[in-house]
């Protein structure tokens, strides 16, 4: 894989990183398109979305570019592991992220056809995303924060837009759409191919509306070496792989790594269904009641990138923020909250060894989309990070499984 030197202004690295020779091969997107969608249901069975199985959001996935790796669930949703990111679930709200070059925006026409088969219809869409480093691998519509809201407008006709945070940094794109009309919904829906899929009957148990929550997101970029090292795999002749994690069994190696990072820990109490990529990366998401988690992680030195969101409103914490932020030891840390409240909900955050991007005030930036607050702010390591104390065993059931220990790496990328 080609490696790019990064400048020491991250924001210059980032303006430095599209060249034009570069191809999908040879990098990959970390940052995630996020589409979230809530329904009314106008009647409709009250398990909603839900009665669909993964046939069917397999065939809503195929035009969004990416696969169901593993599906978990619990009495409030469903929570689905993607080749790229996570789905999950809710009878009437569904939340989809896709990371690389995914084409997110294209599965909107089968959402609306599953939705027209429910009977629910959309009262709110809300698609954002981190800046994408890459832009000129992006495929149509996402080749551009412009060309994204060019589509949603040919879609829906009135499309509200926000970015947040520096435009030569790392700034935060947002759309949203409210409360089309049923027509509108309906000609999208006609737009939708795919197999046919029938009217459903409503339930005599009511459905419940869904409240719009607020929406915790954490990117982060320029993990440390230590931290890139512990989501590496690829096994070789013998078993072993160049991190030196050694034979473990079938899904071992993604709770290794989910255990070595912290974030088992910081997971207490939560189901997690983790997964580990081949050569390298790694996926996570909990389910907590109605509280749902996801952690993606792109180990690549000269792109790393790992995202944490949660709708749990205990994670704004500064501890909690510190110690996501902890397993992973970025340079960047970008954090965003989604919010229907007014005036800013995340506090003035004084993180060690780490400094706010814009001295500017208020230290957190407020900015309306439609009937949400987006709230954002920014912070940059004081020196480059040490890395991670690595853990070197962890526990699967009744038996401890022994690991390996992780070598460190001797030089960074731009070094080597």
């Amino acid at each position: 894989m080609m490696m790019v030197a990064r400048a020491d202004n991250p924001d210059a690295a980032a303006a430095l990183l599209p060249f034009p020779e570069l191809t999908s091969d040879d990098v990959f997107e970390g940052p995630e398109k996020k589409l979230e969608v809530y329904f009314s249901p106008r009647g409709a069975h009250a398990e909603g979305f839900r009665r669909f199985g993964s046939d069917e959001w397999s065939e809503l996935l195929r035009a969004a570019a990416c696969t169901i790796l593993n599906k978990k669930s619990n009495s409030d949703f469903d929570a689905y592991l993607l080749s790229e990111s996570s789905l999950f679930v809710y009878p009437f709200r569904i939340i989809l992220k896709t990371c690389g070059t995914t084409t997110l925006l294209l599965a909107i026409p089968r959402l609306l056809k599953m939705a027209e088969a429910l009977g629910a219809s959309m009262e709110l869409l809300q698609y954002g995303h981190l800046r994408y480093k890459f832009p000129h691998l992006q495929i149509y519509p996402s080749r551009s924060h412009e060309e994204e809201r060019d589509y949603l407008v040919s879609l829906f006709g009135d499309v509200q837009s926000l970015t947040v945070g520096p435009a030569n940094g790392c700034a935060w794109h947002m759309l949203s759409v409210e409360s089309p009309s049923l027509e509108v919904q309906s000609a999208i829906a006609a737009k939708s191919g795919g197999s046919t899929l029938a009217k459903m009957l409503p339930s005599a148990q009511p459905a419940v509306i869904p409240e719009v929550e607020d929406i915790l997101e954490i990117a982060m970029e320029g993990m440390s070496a230590e931290a890139c090292a512990l989501f590496g795999f690829e096994r070789g002749p013998d078993g072993k792989d160049v991190a030196g994690w050694g034979p473990v069994p079938d899904g071992a190696l993604a709770c290794a790594m989910t255990a070595s990072c912290g974030l088992r820990d910081l997971m207490a109490g939560v189901l997690i269904d983790d997964w580990a990529f081949e050569p390298c990366g790694y996926s996570m998401n909990g389910l907590a009641g109605s509280y749902y988690y996801t952690v993606h992680v792109t180990p690549e030195s000269a792109f790393s990138y790992a995202s944490f969101e949660t709708n749990d409103p205990k994670f704004r914490a500064p501890d909690l923020i510190e110690r996501v932020i902890g397993c992973f030891s970025p340079t960047d840390v970008t954090i965003t909250l989604t919010t229907r409240s007014k005036g800013a909900q995340l506090p003035e955050y004084s993180l060690s060894s780490f400094e706010r991007t814009s001295i500017a005030e208020p230290a957190v930036q407020v900015a309306q989309l439609g009937m949400a607050n987006i709230c954002y702010i920014g912070f940059r390591a004081r020196e480059k990070n040490c890395g991670l104390p690595l853990c070197q065993r962890f526990s699967e059931g009744p038996e401890d499984v022994c690991l390996a220990e992780v070598p460190t790496p001797t030089a960074s990328p731009e070094e080597a």
